[in-house]
């Protein structure tokens, strides 16, 4: 979907001198060795509500990472995971609402967005070094920027879209070989009188997906190949200007894909795509007829598709699998709604993270807000397949109307994530598929305050993360490899 992101801000050095102070008695009174160590402190914003640190990535053994303050220019870093070793890239200068996003790995090259406050925001790329950190092309020539969104790697080559300003929505395909030369536009995908023309592009093999949006198809399927001619509705799934709304493809096998659609026969089911007209097709319609079941596929595990419906009269959502040759899918088990039945379709419970680990799938639930950002639940699940062995684990996760919902990052035979509880606020936290192993792994701002890690990103083998300080100032921090195994300790449950 659509990313919109805020420049933050520089605060005072007494205050980062405080953060830091605090965060090295901390580290001794854990006893250092085995748990999070702090890698870098940055002042604290104006608006300490708002995250200057939005992503973190991996690319050439090294953890990149954008700093956007709201005060002062946006900046690249890089982390070798040492304190020394984490240092500025390039400093941008200062212009208002710019930022440092959208970073994209793609032929050996890190690509993202910056505005240097002579050309706008444009698409820049880096090896690393700050000589070889350059704008990749002017696209809009001059000071004004371009709307450049959803950077996508298909295999060596980045695709992305670009959409012009005005009252209506006009929207282009382009890719990148990470030369200005092979910076070219794909496709003019057209004016819509608003929203989106294309959502959520995804890369299987060197084909890019994407739902796009028509005015004689509506929004349907789509892919691209890199060329013109090759950049094409799939299926006209919901015939004519009406729209069968595709969410993204979830993957079984390369060139394979599953997704839900809508049509007037079979309601919204779970259909399959092999990116030609004849091979897309309708898995299983679980609700006969024109109702629907509303699947939403969220991953694979163990060869099978792994997705939740929502066609249970009590408002619970249905976890169920699909093994890929069968006739329909089996419905594992149920899992509660705790805000009752009949809630409309925007509010009912799905599934957001996913990750394997020691041969169980953890998820997390999310139950969006009815008016607000602010989830009413977050829970973390876990499940081997099989009804019995699926439960609970921990709930609430991390809750708030500034924060997307936790990562799930597998480390070894444990999953590492952010929970929260009374005592210890907003911390990290590990399980390993059982209640009593669902413990904070550590309380970086001991008692109810919280710290709040986010972004946590698994690089080099280790877990980076940024949380917050005493004085509210951002840190970037790392877990080192395995070590969480054998020193977490039991927690608030």
């Amino acid at each position: 979907m659509k990313k919109s992101w805020t420049g933050l801000a520089i605060a005072c050095a007494l205050a980062l001198a405080i953060s830091g102070v605090l965060a090295e008695a901390k580290e001794g009174r854990h006893g250092g060795h085995g748990h999070a160590q702090l890698l870098k402190s940055f002042p604290a914003m104006n608006n300490p509500s708002i995250r200057g640190i939005t992503e973190l990535v991996e690319y050439r053994g090294t953890t990149f990472f954008g700093r956007s303050p709201d005060n002062g220019g946006a900046s690249l870093w890089k982390s070798n995971g040492t304190a020394k070793g984490t240092v500025l890239v390039k400093q941008f200068p200062a212009v208002a609402g710019a930022s440092i996003r959208e970073l994209t790995v793609a032929g050996g090259r890190l690509f993202f967005v910056a505005n240097d406050g002579e050309h706008g925001a444009e698409p820049w790329l880096s090896d690393g070094t700050p000589q070889g950190t350059r704008m990749l092309a002017d696209l809009t020539p001059g000071p004004d920027s371009s709307s450049l969104e959803e950077l996508v790697a298909v295999q060596n080559t980045l695709f992305f879209l670009r959409t012009y300003p005005g009252t209506t929505v006009h929207e282009e395909l382009w890719k990148s070989d990470g030369s200005r030369a092979g910076t070219v536009r794909v496709k003019d995908l057209g004016t819509v009188p608003s929203g989106g023309i294309a959502i959520g592009l995804t890369a299987s093999g060197d084909v890019l997906y994407f739902s796009g949006l028509d005015p004689e198809h509506g929004r349907e399927p789509w892919k691209s190949d890199g060329t013109e001619a090759g950049t094409t509705i799939i299926k006209d799934i919901n015939p004519g200007p009406a729209s069968s709304f595709p969410n993204f493809p979830v993957f079984i096998e390369e060139g394979v894909n599953y997704f839900a659609a809508t049509d007037p026969v079979y309601g919204r089911e779970l259909w399959r795509s092999d990116s030609t007209e004849s091979g897309t097709v309708l898995v299983e319609d679980i609700v006969p007829g024109p109702e629907s079941s509303r699947p939403r596929p969220f991953t694979v595990f163990k060869g099978r598709l792994y997705f939740t419906s929502s066609e249970s009269p009590d408002g619970a959502v249905r976890l169920r699998k699909f093994e890929p040759g069968r006739p329909q899918s089996e419905h594992i088990t149920d899992i509660p709604n705790p805000f009752g039945p009949g809630a409309p379709p925007p509010q009912e419970p799905l599934v957001v993270n996913a990750a394997e680990a020691a041969g169980q799938l953890f998820m997390t639930v999310y139950f969006p807000g009815l008016t607000s950002p602010t989830p009413r639940d977050v829970q973390l699940w876990r499940t081997n397949g099989t009804s019995g062995g699926t439960r609970l684990l921990h709930k609430p996760l991390f809750i708030s109307d500034r924060y997307r919902p936790p990562n799930l990052i597998p480390m070894g035979d444990r999953v590492l994530f952010t929970g929260s509880s009374p005592e210890a606020g907003d911390e990290l936290w590990v399980t390993d598929g059982s209640v009593r192993g669902t413990r904070v792994l550590q309380d970086l701002l001991p008692g109810a305050t919280s710290s709040a890690p986010l972004f946590l990103t698994r690089s080099t083998g280790e877990l980076f993360f940024v949380a917050q300080g005493a004085d509210r100032g951002e840190q970037l921090w790392k877990l080192p490899r395995h070590k969480h195994q054998n020193q977490a300790r039991r927690g608030t449950r």
